[in-house]
């Protein structure tokens, strides 16, 4: 039988570093669970972050934002509470104000009054109306419309104007009118007075030459114009007024009797 070998103390040395690389291969597998969990706790505390960042999001956003980012469709009461509640809770943890759901504002802080009555007009289940979605003939109807609609409103515009003209020239005939009636009293009232005056100078003239002489009358009476002897001699008796067409001028008494006897026709027709 042969003696057992042993390895020579060169040979030894050669392989001493082969068995103190075992362990360190060994430790390779910690280091990376090591590695891992350092990775996962960081990315568990990046998503917290990115959480409460996108809840204060939530809270400080607008309502007309909040609404474009909800679904058309209305949600069950169930699922609206269970999806406000981690809201709710992080607004009293962080402990910001939460936002006012029933005013609408824009984003400077002013009443946003389109979307307001864009809320006031929509009907809940019902899509806000979108111009995209129209036709080309439904847009050119529509500006057709339009159009009618101005041509229609100038129109009213200018019946208003006329009837405004109408109106104003209706006022001034009426003030004509008035002014001509007021101008025709004053005329009938200047010839009552008138004639009243020259009445008066009549019945004078005719006490006058009714107590003069025959003779003397009959004198002035041939030297009268026309007119004034008709209206003296009409007025007058016909007794005292006989005598002195006696002794007057027989032109001036053919003249006289033809005119008192057309106008006694006339007088007679006009009845």
């Amino acid at each position: 039988m042969n003696a057992p070998e042993f390895p020579s103390p060169r040979t030894r040395a050669r392989q001493a570093p082969a068995v103190l690389r075992t362990p360190g291969v060994r430790l390779l597998p910690f280091l990376l669970f090591a590695a891992v969990c350092m990775l996962g706790f960081r990315i568990e505390v990046v998503v917290e972050t990115i959480t409460h960042a996108r809840h204060a999001t939530l809270q400080v956003a607008p309502p007309a934002a909040l609404a474009q980012t909800q679904p058309d469709k209305p949600a069950d009461n169930s699922s609206d509470k269970s999806a406000n509640a981690p809201t709710d809770t992080a607004a009293d943890k962080s402990g910001a104000p939460m936002a006012d759901t029933n005013s609408v504002s824009s984003p400077n802080g002013k009443p946003d009054a389109d979307a307001a009555d864009a809320a006031a007009g929509a009907t809940p289940g019902q899509p806000a109306f979108n111009p995209s979605t129209l036709t080309k003939s439904e847009i050119e109807t529509l500006q057709r419309l339009a159009e009618r609609r101005d041509l229609i409103e100038k129109r009213e515009q200018d019946l208003d104007a006329r009837e405004g003209l109408m109106k104003a020239g209706e006022a001034r005939i009426d003030g004509k009118i008035a002014e001509l009636h007021d101008l025709q009293t004053t005329i009938e009232g200047l010839l009552q007075k008138y004639d009243k005056q020259k009445q008066a100078e009549i019945d004078s003239l005719v006490k006058i030459y009714g107590a003069m002489k025959p003779k003397d009358a009959a004198g002035i009476f041939d030297t009268l114009d026309m007119p004034i002897l008709i209206a003296v001699v009409q007025n007058m008796k016909e007794a005292k007024v006989a005598p002195i067409m006696a002794l007057m001028s027989r032109e001036k008494a053919r003249a006289l009797t033809e005119e008192l006897s057309q106008r006694k026709q006339i007088g007679t027709a006009t009845e």
